[in-house]
C-alpha cells in the first residue's frame, strides 16, 4: 500500500499539484519512510525546480511558481535528518550540489521578481521568501561541510539572505516571528539570522569574509547594516514570549559583522553597547530557578558579554566604558552569578569576559573622572540595597567583584577632594621652544586638539619642520571615522591628580632610587593599562622610550625633549620624567611629565612655590597614536585584519594628500 501511495504522490506532483507537496513533505518525515522511498521524493521535488519548470514561469505558462516553493520547503523539512546521517549524507549531498547551479538561478529568481516586488500579492511574496530562507537552511555547515563553499562562492546568494534579513525590518510582515494565515505552508522552519551567523563562523574559520556580498544590499554604507542589526536585536527582544535563540544569534551575529571597522564604528555609534547592556539587563530579571530555558537565557548573557569585552575597549575605549556604565551594567554584571552554572557545558571560558570586565577592564579606566563617577555611584547604590544579592564569598564572582569595588572606592576619595590648588602645566610642542606655563595660557591646535602653542610663529614652525603636520592629520582622519574621540579637559585634570596621588605614595620608593642616579634625572614609568597598575623607577638608559607605536615618532621626539631639558636644567634640585600609559582601548596614551622631585613630597605646596624659572624646567604632553590599531577581536583575525586595515591606511593617505587646510590658520 505503501509503494502506491507513494507512486501516487509522484504523479500528482508531476500534474503540478499544491497538495502532493505536503503529501510528499509527510510521507518523508514518516518514521517508517526508508531512505530509497525518500530519495525518490527528493529528486521528484528536485525535478519542480529544474531549468524546464523556471522557463514556464518566465513565460506566464505556470501563473505563480507556488509549488516550486513549496517543493523547497519541503526539502527543507526532511533532508537534515537524511544529511545528519553519515551512511546518506554523501548521496544527499552530491545530489544538491549537482543541481545547485539551476537552483540558485531559482532563488535569485523569487527573490528579484517575487520577494523584492511590492505589486506581488504579499502571500505570494512571503512563500517565495520563505522558500529561500528554509532552503539555504540547508547550505550550513553542519550540513554541508566541505560541500558549503560551493554556495557561499555563488554570485548573489550572500547578498539575497542579506537582502532578506534587511527586508525583515522594514516590512514585519516578512519578519520571521510572524506567520500569516494566508500564507501556504509550515511555520518557518530556519530564521535568518541562524543562517547568517552560520556563514559568518564559515567565513572566520578560514579569514575569506565575502565583505562586497554581504555589503553589497546596503550600498556598501557599514552605518546602513548597523540599523539593520540593532533592529533585529530590539525587535527580538521585545517579543513575548522570547525567543532566546534568536537573541543568540543576533548578538553573535553583531560580534561577528563588527570584525569590519567599517561596520563596528557604525555599530558603536549607534549605541550597541547600550543595547546589548540592556539585553544582559532583562535577562538577569528573571528568576533562574523558574525559568525552563535557564540554559539558554545563561547562553545570551555570555554572549552579550562577550559582545561588550570585545568592542568596549574599541576606539578610544572612554566612550563605550561610559555608555555601559551609563545604562546600568554593573548592578546587572552583579546579577549573573544565580546563572552561571547553567550553561549546559560548564566551561570557565565562557564566562571569561565577565571577570575581565569587574577586575580587569572597569577597573583600568577608573583613572577617568568620568568612569569613576558613573561606577562610585552604582556601587554606593548596589550597597545600599539591603536586598541584592551580592556576591557569595568562595563564590564565582566574589574575588572579582571585591577587586573593583576596593579600587573604586579608594580612587573616590580623590575625587572630593579640593583641586583648587592643583598645578597643571601645558607646554609649547614646538621643538624649537618647548616652553612650558600654567594651563590656560597657551592655545590649542584646532586640528587634533592635543597639542599646545605657546604664539604662533611655534605653532607654524611645527607644522611645516617638526612632523605635526602628519600626526594631526591622523588624528582627525581618526576622528572624522569615529575612531578616536577626545579625552575631556576635567578627564586629563584628573588624571594630574591621579598620578600626583601615586608618585606621592611611593615617595620614599623613588626619591631613595633617584638619589642613586642624582643628579642625573630619574625616571618613572606607570603603567595604568594594568591591574594592579605597575611603577618602576630608574634611569634613562635602564628606561629608556618604549617602542609603543610604529605609526609616528613623536612620542621619541617628545621623549628625547624632556631628556635634554632635564639634564640642561638651569634650577637646582633633580628632576623627575615621568611616563605613564593610559588605558584608551586601542588607541595608545601615554601621559609625558618633567617635574622637580620636590613635587611628589608630602605637603608640597604648589600655591608656596614662586620659582619662575622653574617653568622653563617643566613639561606636559599627551600622546596618542595617530595610525590603525588591533582590536582584541582582529588578533583573532589577523589575516583579514591586515587586508582591512591597509585598505583604510590607503584611504587615510589619499584623504591627507587631498586635505591641504593647514590647522596653523585656525588654533
Amino acid at each position: 500500500m505503501s509503494s502506491n501511495e507513494l507512486k501516487n504522490i509522484l504523479d500528482d506532483l508531476d500534474k503540478g499539484s499544491f497538495d502532493s507537496v505536503a503529501s510528499a513533505t509527510l510521507f518523508a518525515l514518516k518514521d517508517d519512510c526508508s531512505f530509497p522511498d525518500v530519495y525518490q521524493i527528493t529528486i521528484a521535488l528536485y525535478g519542480i525546480v529544474d531549468s524546464v519548470h523556471l522557463q514556464r514561469v518566465k513565460r506566464g505558462i505556470i501563473a505563480e511558481p507556488s509549488q516550486q516553493a513549496l517543493a523547497l520547503r519541503a526539502l527543507a523539512s526532511f533532508m537534515p535528518f537524511w544529511l545528519g546521517r553519515s551512511v546518506y549524507a554523501a548521496r544527499m549531498i552530491n545530489t544538491l550540489t549537482s543541481r545547485w547551479p539551476i537552483i540558485r538561478e531559482w532563488l535569485l529568481f523569487l527573490g528579484t521578481e517575487y520577494v523584492f516586488k511590492e505589486s506581488i500579492d504579499r502571500s505570494m511574496r512571503i512563500l517565495a521568501k520563505l522558500a529561500i530562507v528554509d532552503f539555504l537552511g540547508i547550505c550550513r555547515h553542519d550540513m554541508l561541510g566541505d560541500s558549503l563553499p560551493v554556495v557561499l562562492s555563488s554570485p548573489g546568494i550572500v547578498s539575497l539572505l542579506f537582502s532578506l534579513w534587511d527586508l525583515e525590518t522594514k516590512d514585519r510582515h516578512f519578519s520571521s516571528c510572524v506567520h500569516d494565515d494566508i500564507v501556504l505552508g509550515p511555520l518557518p522552519i530556519i530564521r535568518t539570522p541562524a543562517i547568517l551567523d552560520s556563514w559568518m563562523c564559515s567565513f572566520s574559520e578560514t579569514e575569506t569574509w565575502n565583505w562586497h556580498e554581504i555589503m553589497g544590499p546596503f550600498n556598501n554604507d557599514g552605518a546602513m547594516i548597523a540599523v539593520t542589526a540593532l533592529d533585529h536585536l530590539e525587535h527580538d527582544l521585545a517579543q513575548h514570549p522570547i525567543d532566546y535563540d534568536l537573541l543568540i544569534w543576533d548578538i553573535h551575529l553583531l560580534t561577528s559583522l563588527s570584525v569590519n571597522s567599517t561596520i563596528r564604528i557604525p555599530l558603536l555609534m549607534q549605541h550597541s553597547m547600550q543595547k546589548t547592556a540592556g539585553v544582559i539587563t532583562t535577562m538577569v530579571s528573571q528568576r533562574a530557578h523558574c525559568n525552563k530555558q535557564r540554559h539558554l537565557v545563561a547562553k545570551t548573557i555570555s554572549f552579550a558579554c562577550w559582545y561588550i569585552r570585545a568592542y568596549v575597549e574599541d576606539t578610544d575605549g572612554l566612550p563605550w566604558i561610559t555608555e555601559v556604565l551609563e545604562a546600568g551594567l554593573l548592578p546587572s554584571l552583579l546579577a549573573i552569578e544565580p546563572w552561571v552554572r547553567h550553561l549546559k557545558d560548564n566551561n570557565d571560558e565562557d564566562w571569561e569576559p565577565l571577570w575581565l570586565l569587574l577586575s580587569n577592564i572597569f577597573p583600568k579606566y577608573a583613572i577617568f573622572r568620568s568612569v569613576l563617577k558613573v561606577m562610585g555611584r552604582s556601587i554606593k547604590a548596589v550597597n545600599a540595597v539591603k536586598a541584592v544579592d551580592r556576591p557569595k564569598p568562595g563564590g564565582p564572582m566574589h574575588k572579582h567583584w571585591s577587586t573593583l569595588e576596593a579600587l573604586v572606592m579608594t580612587r573616590l576619595d580623590l575625587l572630593e577632594t579640593d583641586d583648587v590648588d592643583e598645578a597643571h602645566v601645558e607646554s609649547c610642542q614646538s621643538s624649537k621652544c618647548n616652553k612650558s606655563g600654567a594651563a590656560g595660557t597657551f592655545k590649542r591646535c584646532a586640528g587634533c586638539l592635543h597639542v599646545h602653542y605657546c604664539s604662533r610663529e611655534c605653532q607654524i614652525y611645527d607644522w611645516k619642520q617638526g612632523g605635526h603636520q602628519t600626526y594631526c592629520r591622523g588624528i582627525q582622519a581618526r576622528r572624522a571615522k569615529g575612531i578616536m574621540s577626545r579625552i575631556s579637559t576635567r578627564d586629563l585634570r584628573f588624571l594630574d591628580r591621579i598620578i600626583a596621588s601615586d608618585l606621592s605614595y611611593h615617595n620614599e620608593r623613588i626619591s631613595k632610587t633617584a638619589a642613586i642616579h642624582a643628579p642625573g634625572p630619574a625616571v618613572v614609568e606607570i603603567d595604568y593599562t594594568r591591574i594592579p597598575f605597575c611603577i618602576g623607577v630608574g634611569s634613562t638608559e635602564k628606561f629608556p622610550v618604549p617602542d609603543t607605536c610604529k605609526c609616528d615618532k613623536l612620542m621619541q621626539q617628545k621623549w628625547d625633549t624632556m631628556v635634554e631639558l632635564a639634564r640642561n636644567s638651569k634650577t637646582p634640585g633633580q628632576k623627575l620624567l615621568i611616563r605613564a600609559f593610559i588605558p584608551c582601548g586601542s588607541a595608545p596614551k601615554v601621559k609625558l611629565q618633567l617635574i622637580p622631585v620636590k613635587r611628589i613630597i608630602p605637603g608640597y605646596d604648589p600655591s608656596q612655590d614662586h620659582d619662575t624659572a622653574e617653568a622653563s624646567d617643566t613639561f606636559d604632553h599627551l600622546y596618542s597614536c595617530a595610525g590603525i590599531s588591533f582590536t582584541i577581536v582582529d588578533h583573532s583575525y589577523p589575516v583579514e585584519t591586515l587586508r582591512l586595515m591597509n585598505k583604510d591606511m590607503d584611504a587615510l593617505a589619499i584623504e591627507g594628500k587631498e586635505d591641504t587646510t593647514d590647522p596653523a590658520q585656525s588654533a
